[in-house]
């Protein structure tokens, strides 16, 4: 499949093989979210990898369930310029075999998995291999 991520690496395991989170067509990793104040801790959602976004955006059924305070309200730009005011939360993000970061993300209604942005990406080693169409967080 030509232009595709094939695997999608977040690390190493005792023995050093690499630990493959997403064989999808696109660069996808599981991540745990915790709020921090009551510590409510869903697992094994969904995230996509969003180079291209400054803020990781989270879908808003997931900021309800886990009942993240609202911390303010942050414009977004998006696709031709639009720009939108959306709420902000602060919430823990845990990749399998990194540290957890905190980051203030914001939620919205249309989204349907979370969409990590490099709030989060920036603190972590990303790197793409085009022709082995793999990606490594690390």
């Amino acid at each position: 499949m030509t232009g595709t991520i094939r695997r999608v690496v977040t690390g190493h395991d005792e023995s050093g093989r690499a630990v493959v989170v997403s064989d999808g067509p696109a660069p996808f990793v599981h991540v745990t979210l915790r709020n921090p104040i009551t510590g409510a801790l869903p697992r094994d959602l969904p995230a996509q990898l969003d180079c291209a976004a400054d803020r990781t955006l989270l879908p808003e059924s997931i900021a309800q369930a886990l009942a993240l305070p609202p911390i303010g309200m942050i414009p977004i730009g998006g696709v031709g310029g639009l720009v939108q005011s959306m709420p902000s939360y602060p919430v823990e993000v845990t990749i399998p075999t990194l540290a957890a970061v905190m980051v203030e993300v914001v939620a919205s209604p249309g989204e349907a998995w979370v969409r990590l942005g490099r709030d989060v990406l920036n603190l972590h080693r990303v790197l793409l291999d085009g022709p082995q169409l793999a990606l490594e967080v690390g």
